[in-house]
């Protein structure tokens, strides 16, 4: 009788089970060590020095005071430009400021940086095995978790440009990935709560990917559409889009509504910044040194991807085969085979940069290379050749780059230098684009001695905050007040109930209308009703999601509880 007992529980279906999650469990404890280990470097010598990392924390300091003093979503940068500010706050992606901010509240700049980098960094390893894992076994999907971290592309996002906010979406789109994928598998309701809130961080993160990753997202789902289920699966992605835009309206809805009051919309563009001049392997990139290195960069993806062409003979699954018709697809986008394209497809010639597609390239190139690897290893073990060494090549090139140009050439900077960073962007000039529409091209408006100026009668400041200032002007004759403030169709001044009339300076400096009486001014930003409807609407969205996701979570639950016949 004890020797059938033990015969029960050795043949017990918990038994697989238990070493199943074992499995998963190793293989993402893999993946998150490795993605701590590629940021051993920056744990010992700093944080990277990359062009864009000014202006980020010219964004992440007010964003993190605002939100301490009560306000959790500010709408203008009263510091910037020496003063002046801009309106930065209103069309650039809060969701790496958010993250940031959290993380200030218990560690200084420094650490919190280190620490959001960590995150960030893990997330895109687990999301690109969370993705991989939908269609390929265990290993495989540990592999492309491990790859994708390592990635040339994704690494240099990091190391080199500091192109943070893109970093943290090439964090989330493998799980916007992966959800899609799900639907089109299995179509469980938790799946389309997924896809919502995944896509709409992907939104609140950065603008570019946002196209460039919803444009490969269709892409991806047709080709893993099944015709027995294909209503049924485009009504599922639909509402998962749909509610993952409602999700995150707060921030889109006024980015789009008031990108014709800034630069960055204005007819003039920097030619640096026209997708035409940063095609790919175009002769036009041998002129542009940042496209010049892009080159270079997807030269070592490319080397990355060599090991793949094996899968060229093998039977591939369907999710397998849309991920090597993503990869082949995101290549051609980022070259001058795809202009035409560029031209036809709303907002693509906004991302203005072809080569940001490599960030879908390192994604679905990471679950083909990882999906090569079992093949790889029967050729090493049965009939390796000469030959063979090429692919391997390729990869190892590929990491000896990652490695010597893109980790090692970094510009660290050590926690001394990167506190006197923060302290010196504090205030300083801006980058152009966030500049109000009416702002002047010199440094005339940064003159002004006093923050408000109504020669010749006598100014008292009483408030002055971001979004709110009460000052008094003495009596005297009927004149304009100059604030040192940039002009918006947002400021509202008004003494008492009167309503006073605002204009830009030629310069763009705010001007007010003020009575000859003494007057109490008070200068307010004020947001439109439609921002107060579409905050609204945004927290409907994520209850709704959550709502989706308890829903999915009861039906996955009674699906095991149902006796098996």
């Amino acid at each position: 009788m004890h020797h059938n007992l033990k015969r029960k529980i050795i043949d017990s279906p918990t038994a697989p089970r238990r070493n199943f999650v074992i499995a998963e469990f190793r293989a993402m404890v893999i993946v998150i060590v490795v993605g701590i280990a590629v940021l051993v470097p920056i744990m010992i010598w700093g944080i990277p020095s990359g062009g864009d990392l000014a202006n980020h924390y010219r964004f992440a300091l007010p964003f993190y005071d605002s939100i301490r003093s009560g306000h959790l979503y500010p709408g203008w940068l009263a510091e910037s430009n020496f003063g002046f500010g801009d309106a930065r706050f209103r069309f650039y992606p809060p969701g790496l400021y958010y993250l940031l901010a959290v993380l200030k509240l218990v560690a200084g700049w420094y650490l919190a940086s280190v620490l959001a980098f960590v995150l960030l960094t893990v997330a895109g390893g687990l999301g690109t095995y969370f993705w991989a894992r939908g269609s390929q076994p265990v290993k495989v999907a540990m592999w492309a978790g491990v790859i994708y971290t390592i990635a040339p592309y994704h690494l240099n996002e990091l190391y080199q440009a500091s192109l943070l906010s893109e970093y943290a979406a090439c964090s989330v789109l493998p799980f916007v990935f992966a959800f899609v994928e799900r639907i089109c598998r299995r179509q469980r309701t938790s799946d389309i709560a997924g896809l919502a809130a995944t896509y709409a961080l992907l939104v609140l993160t950065h603008l570019p990917l946002t196209v460039i990753g919803s444009l490969a997202i269709v892409v991806y789902a047709i080709f893993l559409l099944h015709r027995q289920s294909l209503w049924s699966t485009l009504l599922r992605l639909t509402v998962g889009g749909i509610l993952g835009l409602a999700t995150s309206a707060f921030f889109w809805t006024t980015m789009l509504a008031e990108l014709p009051w800034i630069k960055g919309n204005s007819a003039h563009q920097n030619t640096y910044y026209d997708y035409r001049a940063n095609f790919l392997f175009s002769p036009g990139a041998l002129t542009n040194r940042n496209t010049w290195y892009a080159n270079v960069l997807a030269l070592a993806v490319l080397g990355m991807l060599l090991p793949t062409a094996i899968l060229v003979r093998k039977k591939l699954s369907r999710a397998t085969k849309a991920a090597a018709l993503l990869t082949v697809v995101s290549l051609v986008m980022a070259t001058e085979l795809s202009r035409p394209l560029w031209l036809v497809i709303p907002k693509l010639r906004e991302v203005q940069f072809p080569w940001r597609w490599l960030a879908i390239t390192s994604m679905s190139g990471s679950i083909l290379l990882a999906a090569s690897i079992p093949n790889w290893i029967k050729i090493w073990r049965r009939s390796f050749r000469p030959l063979h060494f090429v692919p391997i090549l390729g990869v190892a090139l590929s990491l000896a780059f990652v490695a010597t140009q893109i980790v090692w050439d970094s510009d660290y900077l050590p926690r001394r230098e990167f506190e006197q960073l923060i302290t010196n962007i504090r205030g300083s000039a801006s980058f152009k684009d966030w500049l109000p529409l009416w702002a002047g091209e010199g440094l005339q408006p940064y003159l002004m001695k006093e923050r408000v100026n109504s020669d010749p009668r006598l100014v008292t400041i009483t408030t002055w905050e971001p979004e709110h200032r009460v000052f008094t002007i003495a009596a005297g004759p009927q004149s304009e007040a100059r604030i040192q403030t940039f002009y918006y169709p947002l400021w509202v001044a008004t003494a008492g109930h009167q309503l006073l009339a605002t204009r830009p300076a030629p310069d763009g400096a705010l001007l007010v209308s003020v009575p000859p009486d003494q007057t109490v001014v008070t200068l307010d930003f004020r947001e439109p009703p439609r921002v107060q409807i579409m905050r609204v609407v945004s927290f409907a969205g994520w209850i709704m999601i959550v709502g989706l996701c308890i829903h999915g979570l009861r039906q996955q639950k009674r699906h095991k509880l149902l006796p098996v016949s």
